[in-house]
């Protein structure tokens, strides 16, 4: 948005443009800054000029002289554009814009047109037109050092991102454009990045510091006179009221955004002012009212074109309908509006349109409608991670997760209240994260090998793609493949656009971002993810709600086929307890089997009456994000009974990956010697008795180069013993000596060992990330070859009852004859005989969790 007033009247006309003008030419032959002799203008096509002549910043990038009939024609050509903009006559713009291109302009004029034309399609909602149009103006006005004109762009397109990609990648160019205003000095523009800002903290759910982002946009517009500024900052603030609860403060601004935008016309303002005041007079249930203002908000958005404001208006129309419990008409137009707003590529749309026809339809109160409901709302969640599999960025993942969190919690919940396990399943997995899975499924291309992992190259080889679809200068944005998604086409315009002057290096990426690019787009297959759980096997999904952290949802399935959906609400000792467990800290390496017992509240009541009575024979466990930390094998099951001594059990990321685990098969016949690396560092774990057991035949690697290598050469079975590091950035790695370290990326440059046993610290996850699943190596090796893993979630004690522990895990799998989670099993019920075993820190055993699946 612009908020500067539209100027009327001849523009040539207007006591700066002499002036200006004067200071143009004399700046020109002199290569340098000429004091321009008059207050900044507010007219747009004065202002930038003006800016650009006194940003001191930028020495250099004094304009050419241009002939006073051309001044004249650029400024009135601009100053009609702008009014265009304004007053929704895009046509008459878009050709306005055209003029100036084609015409013997200069090169700021030529920038100037190319932001028209991208405002021009961003109000029509032609998104990658306009990212377009707003990139080719970036790259034009940094080549002429127009910093205003940069400015402008940023703007414009932190909107789009705003609305299209992400609220991190919006507040990046809105920082940034309020650093240039300032810098420039220009309030107008601050005050514009403000409200930028505003509405990236209303979209991540900060309602006061969106109110207050938006007051003082709304002085910065009151001190640069801008009557549009003001009258947008005033309906954004009385909406932002109403949402807070203070309907008379709200009703108080929202008459003063309407009294300003009857002083001009300005179709997005009014409809949008309309808008807010119909959804005030909805609230207090003077319905009629309300649809008074809908329908007149409507008629303005179909005679402008304004697509997104047409799918607004029939989402009103069912909120309409839904008060006056019309719940028929109300399934009818949010059906409708679902589609317009997918047409408009608007996600935050098609969820609020999707949440309410699920809830329009249980009104209705049929059991069809009722499981057409539940679809709904898987639905909105499939828009969610559609987005999410579009992006190459880690950030933007984690941004959609959390922001929509009540959608996901809204369909766990309806899924629950439904018995779907098949719909619970999906949004489930959705939380657990698709990254590995989509890993997993991936082809891995010939050649990559070495430090050039699969990751690394498909990153460097989407950033040449990007290089080789830029068009020359001039000759607009990227050309993109024909079957992308548009979801695709604007995650991966907007994600090429360098914003601080400056693009990522692919090499420096973390690892969370290289994994963003194998994101797998969902799918509704919850029926196959069930049907591919191993027979004779329990399987539990548990999902902590992501709006509500106390409530637990969970999908237990027994083995003969037959699953039930619960939601427990946790108790405050439990949820403190796994506060706990998700972070590196001495609370947790003291904790002792003993200090657990609030745990017990994770699992079905009956199905831990049956684990405490042996009746399951053996249990895959599929925990989401923070419950993917727990140590399982210490979850207690009945008085003085855990987990790990009750039954084979193993841990899976999620259910697509157990699938294509369970399609992989076991673990081939051993063929050769198995490695064992341990860091000369550790002290208490040297698994001595192994090295002496005749059973296992040793190789013995000399340095840390060559684990490396075996941990890529799909050797059978590889042991390592080292101190793990979680890390910003790359995430979990390994110290195998001091000096030398084993990165995520190494895993993945060839072929993971059949069976990886890593007894090192946070080797199967990693703390305090929340919300995410686990990316780790031993979770990576699992999804690119592995069979089973050994990892192990927290500090692993350096300790001779460390080291028994794991040497009592091992001995038992020198042959594959022996499955791991057996052989965990097996030792856990060992260590737990022992005398005092529940006051034994958990570190030496617990930590250490079989990853993978059951076969036969």
């Amino acid at each position: 948005m612009n908020s500067g007033d539209a100027y009327r009247g001849d523009i040539t006309q207007h006591p700066s443009s002499k002036l200006i003008f004067a200071a143009w030419q004399r700046s020109s032959a002199e290569r340098g800054r000429v004091p321009v002799e008059c207050p900044p203008p507010g007219a747009v096509a004065l202002r930038c000029r003006y800016r650009h002549l006194t940003d001191l910043a930028e020495p250099y990038g004094v304009p050419a002289p241009v002939t006073a009939e051309l001044w004249d024609r650029a400024l009135l050509a601009e100053t009609e554009l702008d009014d265009a903009v304004h007053t929704g006559r895009f046509d008459h713009a878009a050709a306005l814009c055209r003029e100036l291109l084609e015409g013997q302009y200069d090169e700021l004029t030529a920038t100037n047109a190319l932001i028209g034309l991208g405002d021009v399609h961003r109000a029509r909602g032609e998104v990658e037109q306009a990212i377009e149009q707003y990139g080719m103006a970036l790259r034009r006005a940094d080549a002429r050092r127009y910093r205003f004109g940069r400015l402008r762009a940023l703007a414009g397109l932190g909107h789009v991102a705003l609305n299209q990609h992400s609220v991190e990648r919006a507040r990046e160019m809105y920082g940034h454009a309020g650093e240039l205003a300032r810098s420039i000095g220009d309030p107008l523009y601050e005050a514009n990045a403000l409200f930028g800002s505003a509405e990236c903290a209303e979209r991540s759910r900060d309602l006061m510091r969106a109110i207050e982002a938006h007051e003082q946009a709304h002085a910065l517009y009151v001190e640069a006179g801008s009557v549009t500024g003001q009258a947008h900052a005033a309906q954004r603030i009385g909406a932002l009221y109403h949402r807070a609860g203070h309907l008379e403060i709200a009703r108080t601004w929202l008459v003063v955004a309407a009294k300003a935008f009857t002083r001009f016309d300005d179709p997005v303002g009014t409809v949008n002012v309309l808008e807010s005041m119909g959804d005030l007079l909805l609230h207090v249930d003077e319905t009629d009212e309300a649809e008074v203002r809908y329908r007149a908000a409507h008629e303005i958005a179909r005679a402008h074109g304004l697509a997104s404001a047409e799918a607004h208006a029939v989402q009103n129309f069912g909120r309409v309908a839904r008060a006056r419990r019309d719940w028929p008409a109300a399934v009818a137009l949010f059906e409708k509006a679902a589609a317009a707003y997918r047409e408009a590529g608007d996600l935050l749309g098609v969820c609020n349109a999707l949440a309410k026809l699920a809830e329009s339809r249980e009104r209705l109160g049929d059991a069809d409608g009722r499981e057409q409901a539940v679809r709904d709302r898987v639905a909105a969640v499939f828009a969610i991670e559609e987005y999410r599999a579009a992006h190459h960025e880690a950030a933007v993942q984690g941004e959609y997760r959390e922001r929509f969190g009540p959608v996901y919690s809204a369909a766990l919940r309806a899924a629950v209240g439904a018995g779907m396990p098949e719909s619970f399943v999906v949004v489930a997995d959705g939380l657990a994260g698709r990254r590995l899975a989509g890993l997993a499924a991936h082809h891995v291309p010939d050649g990559v090998t070495g430090r050039l992992t699969l990751l690394q190259h498909l990153l460097v080889s989407s950033d040449e793609r990007w290089l080789a679809q830029r068009r020359p200068p001039g000759a607009g944005g990227m050309r993109l493949p024909p079957d992308l998604t548009r979801q695709e086409r604007i995650a991966r315009m907007i994600g090429s656009l360098a914003i601080g002057g400056t693009v990522r290096e692919p090499a420096r990426t973390a690892v969370e971002d290289l994994l963003a690019a194998v994101y797998l787009p969902p799918a509704d297959e919850g029926a196959e993810l069930l049907a591919a759980v191993p027979d004779r096997c329990h399987m539990l999904q548990l999902v902590i709600d992501p709006d509500a952290p106390r409530l637990l949802h969970r999908l237990w399935r027994d083995e003969h086929g037959e699953c039930r959906l619960d939601s427990v609400e946790l108790s405050e000792v439990c949820t403190t307890l796994l506060s706990v467990v998700r972070i590196d800290g001495e609370e947790r390496g003291s904790l002792r089997p003993c200090d657990l017992a609030a745990l017990a509240e994770l699992l079905p009541e009956r199905l831990s009456r049956a684990l405490a009575a042996g009746a399951v024979p053996r249990l895959l466990l599929v925990p989401a994000s923070d419950l993917w930390l727990v140590p399982w094998g210490a979850v207690p099951v009945g008085p003085r009974r855990l987990l790990g001594e009750s039954v084979e059990y193993v841990v899976c990321p999620s259910l697509l990956i157990q699938r294509v685990l369970a399609r992989r098969g076991p673990a081939r016949p051993v063929d050769g010697p198995s490695y064992l690396w341990r860091s000369p560092v550790m002290e208490g774990l040297n698994l001595a008795g192994l090295q002496a057991d005749e059973r296992w035949t040793l190789d013995l690697p000399a340095s840390a180069p060559q684990v490396t290598a075996v941990l890529a050469a799909d050797a059978h079975t590889v042991v390592v013993l080292c101190h793990g590091r979680p890390a910003v950035g790359p995430g979990h790695y390994l110290e195998l000596e001091p000096g030398s370290w084993l990165l995520p990326a190494d895993v993945l440059s060839g072929t993971p060992p059949q069976r990886l046993y890593l007894i090192t610290c946070w080797g199967g996850g990693v703390p305090g990330q929340a919300m995410t699943e686990p990316v780790t190596i031993a979770t990576l090796a699992l999804a690119t070859g592995s069979v089973e893993v050994l990892a192990t979630v927290g500090e692993y004690g350096d300790t001779p009852d460390g080291n028994a522990f794991a040497e009592w895990v091992l001995e038992r799998l020198s042959t594959t004859g022996t499955p791991l989670s057996r052989a965990v099993h097996l030792a856990s019920r060992r260590i737990v005989a022992r005398e005092g075993a529940w006051e034994w820190p958990l570190r030496d055993w617990a930590p250490l969790l079989p990853m993978g699946t059951f076969h036969g």
